[in-house]
């Protein structure tokens, strides 16, 4: 639940929302989806380009390292994760890689 009234802000987590839900756990051959596998750059990407504000007032606030988090995140956090996701998200948190 956002309290948050601004509409910037609840569009801006729409869309990280919309790309972090499309983001599959697994690639195409089965194995764990990893950094540098072509969807996991791709949604780095389109993370990457989410705007906030309007054209004569947009930023971009999110960067690789940001988005690479996030997506570590979403599939480190889902109901069956991978391994490796939990180990490698952990690792993150608490500074170890």
């Amino acid at each position: 639940m956002i309290n948050s009234k601004s509409l910037c802000f609840k569009s801006f987590i729409a869309k990280i929302d919309e790309v972090l839900s499309k983001v599959h756990s697994k690639t195409i051959s089965g194995g764990p989806l990893q950094m540098n596998d072509e969807e996991w750059n791709n949604a780095r990407d389109r993370l990457m380009s989410i705007k906030v504000g309007g054209t004569n007032m947009a930023t971009y606030p999110i960067n690789f390292q940001m988005a690479d988090h996030l997506i570590l995140s979403e599939v480190g956090s889902r109901d069956k994760p991978e391994k490796i996701h939990i180990d490698e998200y952990f690792a993150k948190m608490k500074g170890n890689n």
